[in-house]
């Protein structure tokens, strides 16, 4: 049988979505499998085929990016019913792909140490297989339809895990994140019949040619605030950011990493890729970037007030994340293709930092059997390397040099400055208030570093064990990234760069998928 197509650059398009999936599948039978024949599952197998899995798709967005960075926009085309359907990948596609899979990676192999003891581990990496391949598949998506479907198969997959180890906070919080969800879910779709009803199509090229041939049409802003505020519950926008404080602390510490690393990203895709791609920036009489800078705004003052009263390490990871939210969509509702840039170049930096602090939090809960800050004291001299990671991790979203988050979040300030001097002066004077945020995080930032390395032992720490480790694993990759990318940004902000770049310049995509869909 030739297997040659399966590396054939034709389907790196669509294998980042199908390997996580079919490997869901494998864990699923051979698990099954082996239990019927041994009665038992054995330690291990569920963890090492998701690894493998994440693995071998990660190295498909490898060779999808090489196809992308060399000839531009890569396109998977199926004939059906007379007609080509379209996949379609640029820079940003990709390096969201890579972002999303990456995570995947990482909580993987932090999973096989933190989650030994838990039982049903093959449904939990089953979940988290096809939660990953759902979000790459939201990102290729050239028809809402699609869009929408891979969105809402990453939502069941996420309320599960949020609930997977059946604690009543856990299933309190994924009631409530999939009320929600379902909330913004309903906006998306209402909005997305109304562009069907308007263009007579769900592909969003076409949709975008027909919508801009009537900029003037009245209901144009009306669909643009029922998108926006649709994905934005996903994207833990305020005000529709209220089931994520809830979501994070309950969920298992690898899951909470993946719901603020890379899930609530996909919510910021939609808001920022649907609206550019459909109405764009300079051309209509609505400003939507305007309306995505003062959500921004909001998002990242509640974010950090809300973080500044907490107790709970968890909930005020949560909370940081919000405000962070706030500060990447501060970066595109610049409308600059600067803006666009440094807010990729955010997400990336923020997925990793944040990533990274809530694996460290899921040891010293795992360590502790708290969460709580006063039970926490002392804890990075009972736990050296995983409070030396949570340091790195504290002090690049504080923005710290040499660290990552230093140039991410001084490239959106300066974003800003450039938009307020040489597009609307009123950005000016909402780069200060970014610049307030940024100084208002300190307040909790600082006292998580106290808490953890500068406080007398609590009596529970006095207990504390070392992370195993496949723990350190997960948290040490994520530590050196940030590490690296803080030394030498240059590489990964190229890379942010040319992704932020295709966003913005989006008439690239939409002419891509008109010529794949000609016979």
């Amino acid at each position: 049988m030739q297997l040659d197509f399966l590396f054939s650059p034709e389907f790196a398009t669509v294998m980042p979505v199908l390997i996580p999936i079919v490997f869901a599948i494998l864990v699923a039978v051979l698990s099954e499998g082996v239990r019927v024949a041994v009665k038992r599952v054995p330690k291990g197998l569920p963890d090492a085929i998701a690894v493998i899995g994440f693995a071998l798709a990660l190295m498909y967005v490898y060779m999808l990016g090489t196809e992308v960075w060399s000839n531009g926009v890569h396109t998977f085309v199926l004939s059906w019913s007379g007609g080509n359907y379209v996949m379609a990948a640029d820079e940003f596609s990709v390096l969201m792909m890579g972002l999303f899979t990456f995570m995947g990676l990482v909580v993987a192999l932090y999973s096989v140490g933190y989650m030994k003891k838990d039982t049903g581990l093959a449904q939990y990496y089953i979940l988290l297989l096809i939660m990953v391949g759902a979000m790459n598949g939201v990102v290729i998506s050239t028809d809402l339809f699609t869009l929408y479907m891979f969105y809402e198969t990453m939502g069941v997959c996420s309320f599960i895990l949020v609930a997977f180890r059946r604690t009543w906070e856990g299933i309190e919080a994924a009631i409530k994140y999939l009320m929600m969800s379902a909330i913004g879910s309903t906006l998306v779709l209402m909005s997305a019949s109304y562009l069907y009803g308007l263009t007579g199509t769900l592909n969003l090229a076409l949709m975008s040619q027909a919508l801009q041939a009537h900029p003037e049409n009245p209901l144009i802003p009306i669909l643009i605030a029922l998108l926006t505020a649709g994905f934005a519950v996903k994207g833990a926008v305020v005000p529709f950011a209220a089931w994520l404080a809830d979501a994070h602390p309950a969920a298992p510490s690898g899951i909470s990493a993946m719901l603020s690393a890379v899930v609530i990203k996909v919510g910021i895709y939609g808001i920022i890729r649907i609206n550019t791609l459909l109405f764009p920036i300079h051309t209509i009489y609505f400003d939507w970037p305007l309306l995505i800078s003062i959500l921004a705004l909001v998002t990242m003052t509640a974010g950090n007030f809300w973080a500044l009263t907490q107790k709970d390490l968890k909930r005020m990871l949560a909370y940081s994340s919000i405000a962070q939210i706030g500060f990447i969509l501060f970066a595109f509702g610049t409308a600059t293709q600067f803006g666009y840039q440094s807010g990729t170049f955010y997400i990336l930096v923020h997925a990793l930092t944040k990533g990274l602090l809530f694996l460290c939090a899921g040891a010293f809960l795992h360590a502790v059997g708290s969460r709580d800050l006063d039970d926490l004291k002392g804890v990075g001299k009972m736990m050296p390397v995983t409070g030396a990671f949570f340091v790195i991790g504290v002090l690049s979203l504080m923005g710290m040099p040499p660290l990552a988050g230093f140039y991410a979040k001084f490239l959106i300030l300066a974003a800003g400055v450039d938009a307020g001097i040489n597009f609307t002066g009123y950005y000016l004077l909402f780069t200060v208030v970014a610049l307030f945020n940024a100084l208002l995080g300190l307040g909790y930032y600082l006292r998580m570093i106290k808490t953890v390395w500068f406080e007398p032992l609590s009596e529970k720490v006095r207990s504390a064990h070392r992370a195993s480790p496949s723990v350190i694993l997960g948290m040490g990759i994520l530590a050196v990234a940030l590490l690296v990318i803080g030394v030498y940004p240059a590489p990964i902000y190229s890379i942010a760069e040319a992704a932020g770049s295709a966003l913005y310049n989006y008439v690239d995509v939409v002419n891509a998928i008109m010529a794949a869909r000609t016979p």
